[in-house]
């Protein structure tokens, strides 16, 4: 069977958080652009189940884990809308401190970007009625500890408060990729591909010249005067492995960073109901120059069950006691780093963390500081997802948590920003790409995703990707007319 072919100017392998963004640019610029997305394009009133939504919205069904001890989870998207779709909306700026470590666009040049996306997706401080329980629980302990708790910014307009931002949002509050950037895109004269996967970069005299792939109905091929691949911080550096591409520095998968997390529950005598409202609502951001970042997080009740200790007649009894369970999430900005390779026996990518001792005392750190919090707020008992001491009851066993000796395979987390793969800087010597986000070593091969944040930014990097891609994608736009 022949292979389907198009034409265009640029094509844009991904629809996330930079693929989108880029998508949309370009378009927007007049330059004729094609998006291709692995995933479906579900409509808002798809998002019906949460069950369902694992197989129809996340890579792997969301069982992506990292190599290591601790092996780690870390949840991507698979849908138009990339991870966006599945994130808890969360949105921070990036520190300028750490836009200077990284040598790469001045916060001046960033600013206007960053405001653009922010007008665009709607993003402001939670409100009042949406904070739920859970912050209601935390502000109680940090005011009898003199520590300010706040409400996190998120892309939501209309949230109705649902605590489903995780499983795709079925009132269209969440002004995830699918219904901005990529709607944006399309009217501007983009097309979009859903259900397509791309193999290959086509390459002619060392420089790319489109890309081809495969879907249901067969082969497809897209030739296009730039390639943007935007799959993401663990496929796009084994995309490229595979074919020997852009890697003459060998950092090419290397340089893994995945702000890994744990989560910490209490249980009340009160209830919380911790489930209304943003799943993720507050943050404390006290301890941040220790690199340790608290945030809010609450789950339906087999997911958050499933992170609890307990069997038998116990477990049962703490089942039945959900609705005064409170939740609050430790982030942990690496020293580690780890590494992305080609995958084996038909995966795409194998990854492999091994969180060091410096990074597991941090995590212990958070976790002693959410559960004196918890305490304090008049918590029964604090499970603290920690073997050596997995519930806590008074002080004095949190006073013999911060000291117990503990290794990382002691920790149960998970992770949710994996970047740094494919990293941006001046030197072809030390980085994939330049501060162009091209690649080095083929010209017209760009990559917009996070895998070319060259360090972790300490928090939620949604919108460092989104506004490293626009900068990058008007800066292409100029280069194109």
């Amino acid at each position: 069977m022949n292979a389907a072919k198009h034409t265009c100017k640029v094509v844009v392998v991904g629809t996330g958080a930079g693929g989108a963004v880029a998508g949309a640019e370009l378009a927007g610029a007049g330059i004729d652009t094609i998006l291709v997305e692995q995933g479906h394009y579900w409509k808002t009133e798809d998002h019906d189940d949460i069950v369902g939504a694992f197989s129809r919205l996340y890579l792997n069904g969301g069982m992506t884990v990292t190599l290591g001890n601790p092996p780690i989870p870390v949840p991507l998207g698979c849908a138009v809308g990339g991870t966006t779709i599945i994130n808890s909306s969360t949105c921070f700026r990036p520190s300028e401190e750490k836009m200077a470590a990284w040598g790469g666009p001045s916060p001046a040049e960033l600013e206007p970007c960053f405001a653009e996306i922010e007008r665009r997706m709607n993003v402001h401080p939670a409100e009042e009625a949406v904070l739920g329980g859970n912050v209601r629980v935390m502000r109680r302990g940090c005011a009898e500890l003199g520590v300010e708790i706040k409400p996190l910014s998120h892309n939501i307009k209309d949230c109705k408060g649902r605590g489903r931002c995780q499983y795709g949002c079925r009132e269209g509050a969440k002004q995830s990729t699918d219904v901005t950037f990529v709607p944006d895109a399309l009217a501007a004269g983009a097309r979009l591909l859903s259900r397509h996967r791309v193999e290959k970069v086509l390459i002619r005299n060392g420089r790319a010249v489109g890309v081809s792939g495969v879907t249901t109905e067969g082969a497809f091929e897209i030739t296009a005067d730039v390639v943007v691949l935007a799959l993401g911080a663990l496929s796009t550096p084994a995309f490229l492995l595979r074919q020997g591409l852009a890697n003459t520095s060998g950092k090419l998968g290397r340089g893994l960073t995945i702000h890994p997390a744990a989560r910490v529950v209490a249980e009340f005598d009160g209830e919380v109901d911790g489930l209304n409202g943003l799943s993720q609502a507050g943050y404390i951001d006290q301890w941040a120059d220790r690199g340790v970042m608290l945030e809010g997080v609450f789950m339906p009740p087999g997911l958050l069950m499933a992170s609890l200790p307990g069997t038998g007649h116990e477990y049962k009894r703490l089942a039945s006691a959900y609705r005064r369970l409170a939740a609050f999430g430790v982030m942990v900005t690496d020293t580690t780093t780890g590494r992305v390779m080609r995958g084996r026996l038909g995966n795409p990518f194998t990854a492999v963390y091994q969180l060091n001792q410096a990074d597991a005392e941090s995590m212990r750190f958070g976790m002693a500081r959410l559960a004196e919090i918890y305490l304090a707020a008049g918590a029964k008992r604090v499970f603290t997802n920690m073997l050596p001491m997995p519930c806590l009851r008074n002080r004095d066993e949190l006073r013999r948590f911060e000291t117990v000796p503990i290794r990382p395979s002691h920790l149960e987390m998970m992770a949710f920003h994996p970047l740094g793969t494919c990293a941006m800087g001046a030197s072809p010597v030390s980085s994939v790409v330049n501060h162009d986000l091209e690649a080095h070593d083929v010209g017209g091969l760009h990559v917009m995703d996070g895998s070319v944040v060259p360090a972790s930014p300490g928090v939620n990097p949604q919108i460092t990707i989104m506004g490293l891609a626009m900068r990058a994608a008007k800066h292409l736009s100029d280069t194109l007319h």
